[in-house]
């Protein structure tokens, strides 16, 4: 989901015409002119983690065996802002390319603009309503009407331990937040960090998710992170949840300022960190690193989580172009999208699961199975969330102002559970 810029340099191949004979040159002549015709989609995106990378060659194959040629434009870095500035200023001056990685809040903004491509008729020709899962088709759409693909389904309240160093500390994953608080005790005392965590707020944000889910459960979550309502912001519950969160960032280490979050997946991978809590994306991270899961490392909904989901997803919108050849091609690349066997590739390497419902759970490993089985089950009782921190469950304002208490509460040792609990009912009165 999230990533950091990798910066690619290309050359240039110079050639003298004169040393070349006549067959030479019109063959690179022909060349040249074939590349020229050639198809040639432009995506703008935000991956560039080597398991983000390698999940994106999915999807980049597919293109490229339907005859399009994949331009890559990776804009990563500051959450996300990189980029939708430098889509901002190709809107403005008329050269917006065809296709972006974006997320529901910002997809809305797009739509108000008048700049993306209304999908309805790629939705039913490709039968969208029966391939998709509930909430990707609610959250697919706007004003009534499909703007956008969701291209992956993350779970963002998930654990996940280097099993090697668990198993110095009873070898069980907690079930809830107090036993975890007693092994990352014993690991602290021992001179192991028990938490990787960096230092940007999307992250404390994420690991926020997890412990409001496992002390005060979905229907807390709803009420408090979704519906903002001040009484239960200012409950004692939200207290507890307060008290268990500076718990978990006085188990992290000192030097997390800064730090990316695939470099705190590494921590867990190298056996320097017991635990992480952040997205299903991480799981990208640790089968890059050739690591299985069940037998080198760990997962789970976090503590006290049980089948409780907050979704994320990554969502693919196309800019309105004026050439009919893009057009078409925008159309061609729809289609392969939703394909079960890039949903299936893609999701696999990525982390995340399918967001078609139709395809078979044991092209999964265990961490995916039990996404799937727990995404079914809540299906049928409301049971997935969406995520305030990744710009689904709530307008970017409100998202704000939880991210800003929530960091300042990581960052500020002296600041109580009940000052972070007013200062949030005060801040959101002031949108």
């Amino acid at each position: 989901m999230k990533s950091n810029k990798n910066v690619r340099s290309t050359g240039q191949l110079g050639f003298k015409c004169g040393a070349l004979s006549a067959v030479a040159l019109a063959v690179l002549l022909g060349s040249g002119m074939a590349s020229a015709e050639q198809k040639e989609v432009e995506v703008v995106h935000p991956w560039s983690s080597a398991g983000e990378a390698y999940a994106l060659d999915a999807l980049k194959d597919a293109v490229k065996k339907a005859g399009i040629s994949w331009k890559d434009s990776a804009i990563a870095g500051n959450d996300g802002n990189n980029q939708q500035q430098a889509l901002q200023a190709r809107l403005s001056a008329g050269t917006a390319p065809d296709v972006t990685q974006t997320v529901p809040n910002l997809m809305h903004a797009y739509v108000d603009q008048g700049v993306l491509t209304n999908l309805d008729e790629y939705a039913k020709e490709q039968n969208w309503d029966a391939k998709l899962s509930p909430e990707m088709r609610k959250w697919a759409m706007y004003k009534g009407a499909y703007y956008a693909i969701p291209l992956d389904e993350h779970r963002e309240n998930m654990m996940w331990a280097n099993k090697a160093l668990l198993a110095k500390y009873g070898g069980k994953l907690p079930e809830n937040w107090d036993q975890f608080n007693a092994i990352a005790e014993r690991m602290q005392k021992d001179g192991v960090i028990p938490v990787a965590l960096g230092g940007e707020d999307w992250q404390e944000g994420q690991m926020f998710s997890s412990v409001i889910l496992g002390i005060a459960g979905k229907d807390f979550y709803t009420k408090a992170i979704l519906e903002h309502d001040p009484v239960a912001i200012k409950s004692d519950t939200m207290i507890k949840v307060f008290d268990q969160f500076r718990k978990v960032i006085n188990f992290t280490d000192k030097n997390r300022i800064g730090r990316d979050w695939n470099a705190a997946t590494q921590m867990v991978i190298d056996g320097k960190a017991g635990f992480q809590f952040i997205g299903d994306f991480a799981k990208g991270e640790f089968l890059r690193a050739n690591m299985k899961p069940g037998e080198d490392f760990l997962c789970a909904a976090s503590p006290g989580n049980g089948r409780a989901f907050v979704f994320i997803t990554d969502q693919l919108a196309f800019f309105k172009q004026s050439s009919a050849e893009h057009q078409q091609i925008q159309k061609t690349f729809a289609s392969l999208v939703l394909d079960p066997t890039v949903q299936v590739e893609f999701n696999a390497r990525k982390g995340s699961i399918p967001t078609v419902v139709d395809v078979p759970a044991d092209k999964f490993d265990s961490c995916a199975q039990i996404n799937l089985a727990d995404r079914k089950a809540n299906q049928t009782d409301g049971g997935m969330l969406p995520s305030f921190v990744e710009n689904i469950g709530q307008d970017r304002d409100v998202r704000g102002v939880f991210l800003d208490v929530i960091t300042h509460f990581a960052n500020t040792p002296a600041m109580t559970s009940r000052q972070a609990a007013d200062r949030l009912v005060a801040d959101l009165k002031n949108i």
